[in-house]
């Protein structure tokens, strides 16, 4: 309680965005078909069933957020062999760090963690620019060149002092807040 009787500090915990950021990723994969085949051309190849698989939070600090994001796609590949068409399925993993602003500066050891979280998604999915086929280690290969998105954003708990007054014209417990008093606090365990 201030020394005036009429105002006081309210606290209040909430969740903040503390940062948030987006990446555009472009990978090449290979695909070794069959040993029996040896492919002559590429008819076509889709990308299905995108999935962001885990996030965690990796070496952060006051100033950057690292996010590592872990996630796999399906790729299926037609190609011709043979004179035949032949279809090839692979499960394709990724798992790539984005970094961002900690536009609070909340502290990210290992204690307060638990009061952040992280929610990311695929902004853009995985689609293919271009296929080819390559002799890699004496293996025919083809080549997929593949671009996709990462959104994520990371919210945590604070708490925030609101400087409050009673009005006095009306029922002394009736509290006005003034918005423009408002004080952002790290919340932690040796505050009060």
């Amino acid at each position: 309680m201030d020394s005036n009787k009429n105002e006081c500090f309210r606290t209040i915990f909430t969740n903040v965005v503390l940062g948030s950021g987006h990446h555009t990723y472009h990978t090449t994969m290979h695909m070794i078909v069959n040993k029996n085949e040896v492919p002559s051309g590429v008819l076509g190849c889709t990308i299905t069933n995108a999935e962001i698989v885990d996030t965690k939070f990796e070496n952060s600090n006051r100033k950057i957020i690292n996010v590592r994001v872990d996630g796999k796609f399906e790729v299926h590949v037609w190609y011709l062999s043979n004179g035949d068409t032949k279809i090839s399925k692979n499960i394709a993993k990724f798992s790539k760090v984005i970094e961002v602003e900690n536009i609070e500066e909340i502290s990210f050891d290992k204690e307060s963690d638990h009061r952040s979280s992280i929610i990311a998604k695929i902004n853009k999915g995985p689609a293919v620019l271009g296929t080819s086929l390559v002799n890699q280690s004496g293996m025919p290969t083809i080549a997929i060149q593949v671009e996709y998105e990462l959104e994520i954003e990371v919210t945590g708990e604070v708490r925030l002092k609101v400087l409050t007054y009673l009005n006095n014209s009306q029922n002394e417990e009736d509290e006005i807040l003034i918005p423009e008093t408002i004080y952002l606090e790290e919340y932690g365990e040796d505050d009060d």
